[in-house]
């Protein structure tokens, strides 16, 4: 077990490149919406938009910043130290005898540790490198007690729908263009969903004098 002591490990990742795919959304949605009211979106079109892409992409931004100011999560002797929510400010200390269950999977391309500990019913989770490292710390460090599986759990495992709306991540990595490509479909297609002009068809559009 690397970059590890006799009872902490750090769950390695870069605070930069756990927050890019939350920056890439971002970016998109706000592209989305400043293209919509360019575009001179309005009435229900124009809430939707706001609703679907500002809203989420407010949260978004929010989750950006907090990605890149939490402190690092951190396996350790007493416990898994993990964010809650995506937006989640610091970490919440977790009991190994508070784990219920623990697995690796993806959220999109970001490879994450989720863990589901006490009563609640959505996951914790940290981003982490690739690698057996993270797995083998909360095998060592929980003194085998708790068992790191490769796949995230079936869904519904409850009756909660808090559980099955939670997330609990992807078996395998989704490529960059994969998770791109919808955003840029729907940049392609606002013209027409919002029944106007195409931007290059647009007289501020660079050429069109």
């Amino acid at each position: 077990m690397s970059d590890t002591d006799v009872a902490r490990f750090v769950l390695v990742r870069s605070r930069w490149q756990a927050a890019v795919p939350l920056g890439v959304t971002v970016v998109f949605r706000a592209l989305i919406v400043a293209y919509a009211l360019a575009l001179g979106a309005r009435g229900l079109m124009l809430f939707a938009v706001l609703a679907l892409f500002g809203v989420t992409g407010a949260l978004g931004l929010f989750a950006f910043v907090a990605t890149l100011t939490v402190p690092p999560a951190e396996v350790t002797a007493d416990g898994l130290r993990l964010r809650a929510l995506a937006v989640s400010t610091g970490l919440t200390d977790l009991a190994w005898s508070e784990v219920r269950a623990a697995w690796i999977a993806y959220l999109g391309s970001q490879r994450c540790l989720f863990a589901l500990a006490g009563e609640r019913e959505r996951p914790y989770f940290s981003p982490i490198p690739d690698g057996p490292g993270a797995a083998d710390a909360v095998r060592e460090l929980s003194g085998g007690t708790v068992t790191v599986a490769n796949e995230p759990p079936p869904r519904p495992q409850t009756d909660s729908p808090g559980f099955r709306l939670a997330g609990v991540g992807r078996a395998r990595r989704t490529p960059l263009l994969v998770a791109v490509l919808p955003w840029v479909l729907i940049l392609v297609m606002l013209p027409w969903l919002t029944h106007t002009t195409p931007a290059w068809d647009q007289p501020w559009w660079p050429g069109n004098h």
